[in-house]
């Protein structure tokens, strides 16, 4: 499901940063590879090719090193008769990562066509402990990628746990804090916000949204005759986009979405259409999710979303899953900056949210950090889960989006219909 100028997370986090707070590491990926598995005790996580025709895994583990043992010693160790006839040391050396300096060390398995190769980079770290880095490749996978996995190990750069977790609780806290104190008072400013959204990709228009919210009752989701008499029970957000993501296909990309969430916040609906056409061809799909407010004996929340192929009626298995606090309802995501423009801008929010991203429904993790500009501005920086920045948004005092630029190169600046009118009215998709 294509959701316009929304977070997007990296591909199988290929070419980008990953940090892990279990082992205290953030790391730099590699072209085509994954995070194929993670632990939080014991603290480690799985590194794997998403390449199947060249295959690698690389294991990150934090360990335990009372001893205060340098690199070297924690990797070499007295080996006997038998090892030096089934097996060779192929790299035994001194490596930095950063200005952290650790210690390589790989072997060859003898006999074999295609002999295994394991290596080990072990750097040492604060707290007399140490990150362990252990890979296992086929030896003509490990002459194709020896670079890459050394890079990949040298990009290492440790962390403190303690500080990660602190961090981590008082971005829990601040996001509660504002969810806890959700009222009709509180969202009551939002109402009557209207805002034009300008989509620019490699310095070519592409697009444009236009994000509204008004009052609304939880039926009034889908639009359908007979609901002015509706009890208006918290705000809706209403969410219009045309894309012309290739001019050259001209295929084009329309989404019309509303956002409904109640006063209090611990209630919410939405549906999203998005509509793929060319001339009379046309293709779209829909989908309807649904957050139950919590009950007496079910203290958590769950959350049902259904997406359905409109043109060719099918439709995929329900998505479920827990809404664990703090729970971001999907209307706000579409408008933090009004939503957080009074509060501190120097400060990190931390919720659990739906994603969709990538034809992927996941519950995830999401991180927003505030800083403050020296002219009143003011930047969110926004990643998903243990990745990188993937969204900086920059707004006014008022919570208006000055400029939002995303990790793909896509940029969303706040305009004017007019403008827009001018761009789009002459390719008659205005």
């Amino acid at each position: 499901m294509l959701q316009a100028f929304m977070l997007s997370i990296a591909t199988l986090w290929s070419s980008s940063i990953y940090q892990n707070g279990d082992i205290g590491l953030k790391i730099d990926l590699p072209t085509e590879s994954r995070v194929s598995s993670t632990s939080k005790s014991p603290p480690f996580c799985m590194i794997s090719s998403s390449n199947p025709s060249n295959i690698w895994h690389l294991r990150l583990e934090r360990g335990i090193n009372p001893n205060a043992k340098t690199a070297n010693e924690l990797l070499n160790v007295p080996q006997d008769d038998y090892f030096s006839d089934h097996q060779a040391v192929i790299e035994n050396r001194s490596m930095f990562a950063g200005a952290v300096e650790g210690w390589l060390h790989a072997i060859e398995q003898r006999g074999a066509e295609n002999p295994l190769v394991i290596v080990r980079f072990a750097l040492p770290i604060d707290g007399d402990q140490f990150i362990l880095a252990t890979g296992r490749f086929l030896r003509s996978s490990w002459d194709t990628n020896t670079e890459t996995i050394l890079n990949c190990m040298q990009s290492i750069r440790p962390l403190d746990p303690v500080k990660l977790v602190r961090d981590k609780l008082k971005g829990l806290e601040n996001s509660t804090t504002i969810l806890s104190s959700l009222n009709k008072d509180i969202l009551k400013p939002l109402i009557g916000f209207q805002e034009w959204r300008r989509i620019q990709s490699n310095e070519e228009d592409i697009g444009y949204a236009l994000v509204q919210v008004s009052t609304g009752n939880i039926e009034e989701v889908e639009i359908r005759d007979g609901q002015e008499d509706l009890a208006k029970t918290g705000i809706i957000v209403t969410v219009r986009s045309r894309l012309l993501p290739n001019e050259a296909t001209g295929v084009v990309i329309d989404s019309f979405g509303r956002y409904w969430v109640s006063w209090d916040g611990k209630e919410s609906r939405w549906s999203n259409r998005v509509t793929r056409w060319l001339e009379k061809a046309k293709a779209t799909e829909s989908e309807t999710g649904i957050r139950n407010r919590p009950e007496i004996g079910s203290p958590k929340s769950r959350i049902i979303v259904i997406q359905q192929d409109l043109t060719s009626d099918i439709i995929k298995p329900p998505f479920k899953g827990l809404a664990e606090d703090p729970w971001l309802p999907r209307a706000f995501v579409w408008v933090l900056g009004p939503l957080l423009a009074s509060g501190d801008h120097d400060s990190t929010y931390i919720w659990m949210t739906y994603e969709n991203s990538n034809e992927q429904q996941i519950i995830a993790t999401r991180t927003d950090s505030l800083h403050a500009d020296d002219n009143g501005n003011w930047t969110i920086e926004t990643h998903v889960g243990e990745g990188e920045v993937i969204l900086w948004s920059t707004f006014d005092s008022q919570g208006s989006l000055l400029k939002q630029v995303q990790k793909d190169g896509a940029i969303v600046t706040g305009t004017t219909p007019e403008t827009l009118r001018a761009i789009w009215e002459p390719k008659n998709l205005w």
